[in-house]
């Protein structure tokens, strides 16, 4: 039998965002206040208690008779809170101390499914308090959320929100390592198909001839080795979500067939006459500005301008400096779990570094960094002296310069390309040019890595 959770709310959207979040992993229990809530209790065994901590929930009780009424009714069922930013200081310094944990909200819904499942988590690497009383935008999907406290994005989360629940084609701008394949999933499971297939076709790191037919499949016999039919991925994610990331690399006869697709739905697999019909909800992405390859008529214009009806700018990591430490924590809190290392301080150094580094690889790269930190971390502590060399300080005093002199930049594109040229520089000669070990440190695929060295002219 499904263990059961009780929760301990009586407010119906928080209750509502839990039972889509835990519907499959509990027995959900509601109890609307803390008469409710012992009722329950007494009827039906549960694994742990899930309590709302807010000024509403106390009902007349003070702070003391609330929590010693919830912990007679519990008995030895843990008991977990989540505080409203409305809770009684008094309330919330209390319910820390007799609870086993005490979540703020905007509530990271990854963390808590981590506790209730595996047990309680070091309080150390709780979120601070302050992250609960600045200004932030949370989007909650069936099993993965998005929270952001940079202003800039807070629009872009509303109008995405919309996006999402009509059946229509969004395309997604930014950085390598952003976060736009996660932000995809989001979509799909704030969609009206979140039950069926959400698939991901990554056109960049694909061979040109084997995108058609990774999109649209093949028939037996359609070119030597295709000795059965294959479906591509319009047909697999049928009722779906597909994900066309790095639409940008795209020949010309293969953005035509994708705008046919778009507008019509009809396409037909490689060396077949027969016309099929696709329904899937379309996103696109792409981590160069699409306009710009308009104008150098390396983008078809009416598939740029189909696309660009609702399209989305995700802005690089180094300018969520609000979100650097939330998702560092995050990251840590999570890598610590699965790697079974208990995780007991951050020092502010190693914050600091976090905060000063550029981020060429955004959250991917972060991401990296943060589970490397945690497995070299001695005593439970991450200290500065846990990360790369390239972000302990700053990357243009750190790093070696290149063997030939470069000219002084002037505009700020030009000075970030310096910075990342030397960060790619640094990180090749630490691994013997090795690409593949050098994308993966930065966070960026090996495609990504390859580009990047044209661009600034490192290739032999």
């Amino acid at each position: 039998m499904t263990d059961g959770l009780l929760i301990l709310s009586g407010d119906s959207n928080f209750v509502q965002q839990l039972r889509t979040q835990f519907a499959e992993q509990f027995r959900l229990v509601v109890g609307g206040s803390l008469e409710k809530a012992r009722d329950r209790l007494k009827k039906e065994p549960v694994r742990a208690v899930l309590a709302h901590l807010s000024k509403s929930n106390l009902n007349g009780h003070t702070v003391q008779e609330f929590l010693q009424e919830l912990r007679a009714a519990t008995h030895e069922v843990p008991v977990y809170g989540v505080v409203d930013p409305d809770c009684p200081d008094e309330f919330r310094r209390q319910a820390s101390e007799q609870m086993e944990e005490c979540l703020p909200i905007p509530l990271d819904l990854d963390r808590l499914s981590c506790i209730l499942q595996r047990g309680s988590v070091s309080p150390l690497l709780d979120m601070p308090e302050r992250f609960s009383t600045y200004p932030h935008h949370i989007l909650h999907g069936k099993t993965r959320s998005l929270v952001t406290f940079t202003p800039d994005l807070f629009e872009m989360l509303d109008e995405l929100k919309v996006a999402a629940a009509h059946d229509v084609t969004v395309l997604l701008i930014g950085e390598t390592g952003s976060g736009k394949t996660y932000l995809a999933k989001l979509i799909h499971e704030l969609s009206e198909r979140y039950q069926q297939r959400c698939l991901t076709v990554a056109c960049g790191a694909l061979p040109p001839d084997l995108i058609e037919s990774e999109l649209f499949g093949y028939v037996k016999g359609a070119f030597t080795g295709a000795d059965r039919n294959k479906e591509g991925k319009f047909a697999a994610a049928a009722g779906g979500t597909l994900l066309l990331d790095e639409i940008d690399v795209l020949a010309p006869e293969q953005q035509a067939k994708l705008l046919r697709v778009i507008e019509t739905g009809e396409y037909e697999p490689v060396g077949s006459n027969d016309t099929c019909v696709s329904d899937v909800r379309l996103i696109a992405a792409s981590n160069v500005d699409l306009e710009d390859l308009v104008r150098q008529n390396r983008f078809r214009m009416d598939l740029f301008y189909r696309l660009n009806t609702l399209s989305f700018h995700l802005l690089p990591l180094h300018m969520r400096p609000l979100d650097i430490e939330f998702l560092a924590r995050k990251f840590a809190a999570a890598h610590g779990l699965t790697h079974g290392i208990q995780l007991e301080h951050l020092e502010p150094e190693f914050l600091l570094a976090l905060r000063q580094y550029r981020w060429p690889g955004n959250i991917r790269e972060l991401e990296n960094v943060i589970r490397r930190a945690v497995l070299y971390c001695r005593g439970g502590v991450l200290r500065v002296g846990d990360l790369p060399s390239s972000i302990r300080s700053d990357p243009a005093e750190k790093l070696a310069p290149v063997e030939k002199a470069e000219p002084q930049p002037c505009t700020l594109e030009e000075r970030v390309d310096q910075v990342e040229r030397r960060i790619i520089a640094e990180s090749l000669r630490q691994h013997n040019d090795h690409r593949t070990r050098t994308a993966k440190e930065l966070g960026i695929s090996r495609v990504t890595l390859y580009n990047k060295m044209k661009k600034f002219g490192m290739l032999n």
